[in-house]
């Protein structure tokens, strides 16, 4: 049985601002969090597509490319933030274990943006 899909959260990380970057993605994103990080002296921008997808990978997908979308100013912003793609799922009380995939296309994109991939596990309801 395939664990619940959530989301997935953009996550970056940055010693600079991020908002011009959150600005500039505009509608194709909704902000989850832009602001101070748990590290002293950096900043933290969350977000997650605008739109509802089926799955990991067209989110993922839509999110590459709103970043490819971006400018080149903001490219360099992007370029020295770290970055990480956290796909949350949820697990059904009744489930042990979990297993999902990525497609190959999907973990190409990602690389070739230089971000990183995270997997979150929610623990359902009982």
């Amino acid at each position: 049985m395939q664990p619940y899909f959530l989301n997935v959260d953009l996550e970056i990380e940055s010693a600079s601002k991020l908002d011009s970057l959150a600005t500039e993605l505009g509608k194709r994103v909704v902000v989850l969090h832009s602001g101070p990080a748990s590290k002293p002296r950096r900043h933290l921008l969350v977000l997650e597509s605008s739109r509802q997808h089926r799955g990991p990978d067209a989110t993922i997908h839509a999110l590459c490319s709103a970043v490819q979308r971006l400018s080149p100013a903001s490219r360099r912003v992007w370029n020295a933030a770290r970055r990480e793609f956290d796909v949350g799922y949820e697990l059904r009380p009744s489930e042990r274990s979990s297993r999902f995939t990525l497609r190959a296309d999907t973990l190409e994109r990602m690389a070739g943006l230089g971000a990183s991939l995270a997997v979150s596990y929610y623990q359902g309801d009982t």
